[in-house]
């Protein structure tokens, strides 16, 4: 199926929402923003049992908060005024022991990738390739002028083996570590 964020039909943060049962969920991304975070918290938690996530190294920082407000995307009064709170909410997110972050050498990653893989049942796997960041623009639940376009598929296909297999070439390689 294809996802962007201009069309009617769903978007990544709607269909990460409705199809994200038991299981583990790997992402890869060179952005993310507090509000994205804070999505996937509040819609993914509660059945994710562990979260591996690859981030470009932007800013040398602790990788579990060196982009938290990089793109927060909306500067606006309303926004400003929600800002503490949802920082507060970001960082406890991020602090939870079934998250683990890397970075990639050489301080950027381009590739975007959600790749769900279901705890008992092949029927829950999913992933999502293609040009979405995990920012409120890139998963299409804040307009933007950006067009994203992303191919979402279910099940334990090919594609989604082959997935796996690179997630995990890239999060084993040398040049993909974190700092603690």
């Amino acid at each position: 199926m294809i996802l962007d964020n201009q069309n009617t039909e769903l978007k990544v943060h709607e269909w990460i929402a409705k199809y994200t049962e038991d299981g583990t969920m790997d992402i890869v991304t060179g952005y993310f923003t507090i509000g994205a975070l804070n999505f996937l918290s509040e819609s993914t938690n509660a059945n994710i049992d562990k979260y591996r996530m690859v981030l470009g190294d932007l800013v040398n920082f602790d990788p579990k908060f060196k982009t938290l407000n990089l793109l927060n995307e909306n500067i606006g009064i309303d926004t400003a005024l929600k800002l503490a709170t949802t920082a507060k909410k970001a960082t406890a997110f991020l602090g939870l022991n079934k998250i683990e972050i890397k970075t990639v050498e050489p301080n950027f990653c381009h590739a975007k990738l959600y790749l769900k893989t279901g705890k008992n049942d092949d029927r829950h796997n999913y992933f999502i390739s293609g040009s979405s960041n995990l920012t409120e623009a890139g998963m299409g639940s804040k307009h933007t002028s950006n067009v994203e376009l992303n191919i979402a598929e279910h099940s334990n296909n090919d594609q989604h083996k082959a997935l796996a297999l690179w997630f995990n070439n890239l999060w084993n390689n040398d040049k993909t570590y974190t700092d603690k």
